[in-house]
């Protein structure tokens, strides 16, 4: 995904007519024509004719338009496709497998970020996003357990050993008594490292006992493919010793593995708030940015009070990191989850997040700011309310707020609540100078 931005944002600034959606580092993000002016990028619309000026140093990316980012996830469809055909006559697809598989990592970040950054396309990335599920599926499915090993020769007779020369019997000696066979005992399936397939059904029937005996046995991040069987027992597990070795066992794999095994487990039918809540003790230990964005969906989309209310702890321990997926509730259609997302994300009291919240003080009627931000005028009062709370914490993002002509006023006058002061909302000079002082002071220097 770095790797798409960076190419993104290095194409696009190279022409002069631009895409038409750009990210910047604080959150903040412009849809329409976008065209260079100097060392900045100039965004018009429809509620702002004259455009926004932003800064290429500012900008966290630039997107493509919609066309040509479905144009590009089809071709990663298609080589994903041909890898999966492959791999289906290879006589080990497993490898050929794997490598399909990474091949729609990428692009179904890609799929999620344009459906929330495109609204008009929501539908068409959408569909990408399944489509690029059911091939995974179908990698995942393609792969097959290891075979078991061949067994060993048996050893050869040594030829210098010869056999004893048969012995003539004893005719005064009696016979010694037959002997029955001994009874043999049903042979056991071996654990680990055993027969795969008995790995496999150990952790999805094997007992609480057996369960945690076989995943202990295991060398986990080399095991990528029992993943998904760990999270389907996980979903419908009521015992807890059962539940704490299966979480403690899928918390040892990279991020990436837990979020492709539980993505689609969780978009599945009979998915409980038990199952959601410890999806997101599993996914609150890592780092990835999809495994931090899912944990945001379950604490501002999930349809279960309970689990918002669960998501949001892990959440908040995230920082920073939380603030990108953060953006997208910030800016919601829906006034209450909007709303709701602007009281968390300035409980991270960082100025970080109140960068993010800077972007809510744009001028205009709630019409325009709807069109423009998904946000309305009581949304940014409401967010004034909070930066001035934010007190020296929001400062910085005021203070950078006062060089954007369409966040000024209200940045302004956040900064007066604040600090006492009346300079104008053009006096960039005498309010950097203000915070410098301020800054100073806090620190004691």
């Amino acid at each position: 995904m770095k790797a798409w931005i960076a190419i993104a944002l290095v194409a696009a600034l190279s022409i002069s007519a631009f895409a038409d959606a750009v990210l910047m580092k604080s959150g903040e993000r412009y849809i329409g024509e976008v065209t260079e002016e100097g060392d900045s990028l100039r965004v018009k619309n429809t509620a702002f004719p004259d455009g926004v000026l932003v800064k290429k140093a500012d900008v966290k990316v630039v997107y493509p338009k919609a066309e040509a980012m479905i144009e590009r996830l089809e071709k990663s469809l298609q080589a994903a496709m041909a890898k999966y055909d492959e791999g289906k006559k290879a006589a080990d697809p497993n490898p050929i497998m794997k490598a399909a598989m990474e091949l729609l990592f990428d692009p179904e970040l890609e799929a999620a970020e344009a459906s929330e950054i495109y609204p008009a396309e929501k539908k068409k990335f959408d569909e990408l996003t399944t489509r690029i599920h059911e091939l995974r599926k179908m990698c995942r499915d393609g792969q097959r357990m290891d075979p078991p090993p061949v067994p060993a020769d048996p050893p050869k007779p040594d030829p210098a050993k010869k056999p004893d020369p048969a012995k003539k019997p004893d005719p005064a000696k009696k016979p010694d008594p037959v002997k029955p066979d001994p009874v043999k005992p049903d042979p056991k399936p071996s654990g680990p490292p055993g027969d795969p397939a008995t790995i496999l059904e150990t952790i999805r029937t094997g007992g609480p006992n057996e369960l945690s005996g076989t995943l202990a046995g295991l060398d986990i991040p080399k095991e990528e493919r029992l993943a998904t069987p760990m999270m389907e027992r996980l979903k419908t597990e009521a015992d807890p010793q059962a539940k704490a070795a299966l979480k403690d066992a899928l918390g040892k794999y990279p991020g990436y593995i837990v979020v492709r095994s539980a993505e689609n487990i969780l978009k599945s039918k009979g998915v409980t708030d038990s199952f959601r809540c410890d999806c997101i003790d599993i996914l609150s230990t890592k780092k990835e940015d999809k495994a931090v964005s899912m944990v945001a969906d379950m604490a501002f989309a999930s349809e279960m009070r309970t689990t918002r209310d669960y998501a949001r702890g892990p959440l908040a321990a995230f920082g920073n990191l939380c603030l990108k997926p953060m953006n997208r509730y910030v800016h919601n259609t829906d006034a209450k989850t909007r709303t709701e997302a602007a009281d968390f994300v300035a409980s991270l009291n960082t100025p970080e997040a109140y960068g993010l919240l800077a972007s809510c003080l744009l001028i205009g009627t709630s019409k325009e700011l709807m069109s423009a931000a998904a946000i309305d005028v009581p949304m940014r009062d409401h967010v004034c309310d909070l930066m001035v709370k934010g007190g020296d914490k929001a400062c910085p993002a005021l203070v950078a707020s006062l060089s954007n002509g369409n966040l000024r006023k209200w940045a302004c006058f956040c900064l007066c609540k604040i600090s006492g002061e009346g300079y104008a909302e053009s006096d960039l000079k005498s309010w950097s100078a203000w915070w410098k002082r301020r800054a100073a002071d806090s620190s004691g220097k």
